[in-house]
């Protein structure tokens, strides 16, 4: 395990499996691909769920825009 400091906020946190575990603490939030890119960037549990909880906010709403932009519209 590593001792890393957040690029977002500076605060220092465990990267890595700890002790006991097979996988870190990062691998049981969901995967973000599409929406939430941290390439080259290390990140600490408070922002990257912060970080995740913005982009499927985004997601819905981009989702829910799109369902209203087609769905069929009826009139009398």
């Amino acid at each position: 395990m590593q001792k890393l400091t957040c690029d977002e906020c500076g605060t220092q946190f465990n990267c890595g499996a700890a002790p006991g575990k097979d996988h870190c603490w990062c691998m049981e939030l969901p995967n973000m691909r599409q929406s939430f890119d941290l390439a080259g960037k290390c990140v600490c549990p408070e922002c990257m769920t912060l970080g995740q909880a913005k982009a499927i906010t985004k997601q819905r709403k981009m989702r829910r825009e799109q369902r209203r932009n087609t769905s069929v519209r009826v009139t009398r």
